[in-house]
């Protein structure tokens, strides 16, 4: 968009220098990306973007400078012309191509020169001045944004216009000269014979005015802009209208236009009008208006701007306003702003009147608020992860996602899923209901790179309809880290895991055990862990199918599982440190027979109901279920250890604290001594 200076000072002077002038337009989002002068005069280019057709016009810039510089804004006074009753002969075949086409007819007109001051600014603006007839068409385009195209009306065959759409292979010659073949693409306008212009694009030599002309018809219409854009693409021709309809021309500037150009065109010429037809094929759509408050804006830029200097921004630019509250206001966009379409649009306007190198700068203002976090979650994950690090597990980190197949593998089909509906492939398509899969994929990877023994724990996520829950997950398998005090190695089993001694050093306690099954694990050696009653666990064996699925090859595989979230409902520990007994401590073996239904947690409370004070350590060695135990009863090989934080016990001491340890196993649970 080229935009003379001299042109612009006719309606507004902005009492700038040059530069500051450019500089205010480009900090109102139209960026200067030029300055030439062209005789007198002096030349900005413009970069419009390609929603504001209205600033591709001196009218449109005026509007701008007046407001962002608060000058006043002095457009001409526009005659009006009213439709005759004699018509001319105007048919429009598609409302939607045309929604308004105004005809007039100017006879008597003296075609000649353009006064010199018309010449100067067309020049300036880069367009060659042809005659006082076609010149006032491109001066108003310029001037107004509307194009417009001047006819020899005597070169109109059958005096009549029509609105329609190329037949294939017509042709028309353009007025520079060229021969160009049409399709019924493209909209043309056309006598009763042939084409004699591209809609929106350009005239045909056939019907152009010369200095010969003495009746002219002014065209002003509105044709759709996707149409003359793919014109003006297939043809390969471009021009200052069709580059201003492809962008969209204000729907109420077609009866302006006409207007103006009608009046210039009768003052030089000399020409009179005899008739004019205003054929409406669509109404301009309405404007909507918007509710606005200062607050609004104010909020959104960061900065306070008067409220009366906000309403003279918007009325200078053509927005009507109407109170709507206090500081509110019911905005209603002019006809040639399509652009407005929200609020935001309103406050954006007003950034750029204020310039946005001119709006403050500064933080936004933040409201502090305490937002009280549950340290607990966290503490007890980091607690169970360094306690099940201090035995010697490694920690991974698997995905949230997984395969049905996977599922079927460890022995969880037909568990309730939650599917993803946009997954990408089939290997993680659901979210895991279970951390087994995933720990045995691990398991799997470690032993196709030969490791034997391995122990690892993970804390994430499991899926459920509508809810997930964090989780502990630890798998352990191989041999039995070796006591320095035995040369021999020992297979891994379940009371390896060390589960409850992770949690015991976490500080929770109160977890039961007891049978339960687990799918994937073997229900002979499978336990629940309970929590007042409630399940919130289970670890057991792995069965021997699962790891063959799994391509896992080692016999013993242990698996546990517990839900974090429900081991928060638990108070916080206290704990108590003691010191390190500097006395020697003296072990105890126990080897008995006890009915299966006994579980080892009564044997454990029951040993240290009679501790005597000085029994610090249980461990379960092993249980011995063979044929030399009597049916429906198994056997348990565990270690007592005594010590005193001070003094070093004597034998008989520890003997009658151990006897009465072994007498009430037999008494109490109906143990045999082994």
């Amino acid at each position: 968009m080229k935009l003379s200076l001299n042109w612009l000072k006719s309606y507004v002077d902005p009492k700038l220098s040059t530069d500051d002038l450019a500089h205010r337009l480009t900090m109102a989002g139209l960026e200067v990306e030029g300055v030439h002068a062209a005789g007198a005069d002096t030349v900005l280019e413009l970069e419009i973007t390609p929603n504001r057709p209205d600033c591709l016009s001196v009218w449109g810039m005026s509007r701008e400078i007046a407001a962002m510089t608060g000058k006043s804004l002095a457009l001409p006074r526009i005659k009006t012309y009213k439709p005759t009753k004699d018509k001319i002969s105007i048919a429009v075949e598609d409302k939607k191509d045309c929604g308004r086409y105004i005809a007039t007819l100017m006879q008597g007109a003296a075609i000649a020169s353009s006064p010199a001051e018309t010449v100067q600014r067309l020049s300036a603006v880069g367009l060659r001045p042809v005659n006082n007839a076609v010149d006032v068409t491109n001066f108003v385009l310029m001037e107004s944004g509307q194009p417009l195209h001047a006819f020899d009306y005597d070169k109109i065959v059958g005096d009549k216009i029509i609105v329609r759409r190329a037949k294939t292979g017509e042709r028309i010659v353009t007025i520079d000269g060229i021969e160009r073949k049409l399709d019924p693409s493209i909209l043309v306008i056309a006598d009763a014979q042939k084409p004699v212009a591209i809609a929106g694009v350009m005239g045909g030599k056939s019907a152009q005015v010369t200095v010969a002309t003495k009746n002219i018809l002014l065209e002003s219409a509105s044709f759709d802009a996707g149409l003359v854009r793919r014109a003006s693409r297939a043809l390969g021709l471009q021009s200052d209208s069709s580059y201003r309809f492809e962008r969209g021309v204000d729907f109420e500037g077609v009866l302006s236009g006409a207007n103006r150009a009608t009046d210039l065109i009768c003052s030089l010429t000399n020409a009179r009008v005899t008739r004019r037809t205003d054929c409406f094929k669509t109404v301009a759509a309405s404007r909507r208006p918007l509710i606005v408050g200062i607050s609004d804006i104010e909020g959104l830029l960061g900065t306070r701007i008067a409220p009366a200097r906000i309403k003279m921004f918007l009325t200078s630019l053509g927005f009507t306003l109407r109170p709507s509250g206090k500081n509110i206001f019911r905005v209603t966009p002019p006809s040639w702003r399509g652009d407005i379409k929200a609020g935001v649009d309103i406050v954006e306007e007003v950034a750029r009147m204020v310039g946005y190198d001119r709006l403050s700068e500064g933080l936004p203002v933040i409201k502090a608020v305490n937002i009280r976090v549950d340290p607990r979650p966290r503490a007890v994950r980091e607690a169970l992860a360094q306690a099940l690090t201090a035995q010697g597990y490694l920690e991974t980190v698997t995905y949230s996602l997984m395969g049905q197949n996977d599922l079927e593998k460890t022995g969880l089909a037909g568990t309730p899923v939650l599917a993803l509906k946009n997954y990408l492939s089939q290997e993680y398509s659901i979210l895991r209901p279970s951390l087994l899969p995933s720990m045995l994929a691990v398991a799997a990877m470690n032993f196709g790179h030969g490791q034997r023994s391995m122990r690892f724990f993970e804390m994430g996520k499991r899926y459920f309809e509508g809810a997930e829950r964090w989780t502990l997950a630890i798998l352990m398998a191989g041999k039995r880290d070796r006591d320095w005090r035995d040369d021999r190695e020992y297979d891994v089993d379940v009371f390896d895991l060390g589960l409850e001694q992770a949690l015991r050093q976490a500080g929770i306690t109160g977890v039961d055990w007891g049978k339960g099954t687990y799918g994937g694990l073997d229900p002979d050696i499978t336990a629940h862990l309970k929590l007042n009653g409630h399940v919130i666990g289970a670890l057991g064996r792995v069965l021997g199918s699962v790891l063959k699925n799994w391509d896992i090859g080692i016999p013993d595989v242990y698996f546990g599982e517990i839900d974090l979230e429900a081991l928060l409902i638990l108070p916080k520990p206290e704990v108590k440190y003691s010191p390190v007994s500097v006395f020697p401590a003296m072990r105890r073996d126990v080897s008995i027979a006890v009915r299966n239904d006994v579980p080892y947690a009564r044997i454990r409370d029951l040993c240290l109901q009679r501790d005597g004070g000085i029994l610090t350590g249980m461990h379960l060695i092993e249980q011995y279920t063979g044929e030399k135990i009597q049916s429906g009863y198994r056997g348990l090989v565990f270690s007592l250890t005594y010590q005193s934080n001070d003094r070093t016990l004597r034998e008989e001491e520890v003997n009658a604290v151990h006897q009465n340890i072994l007498d009430a196993l037999v008494h109490d649970l109906g143990a045999t001594l082994r």
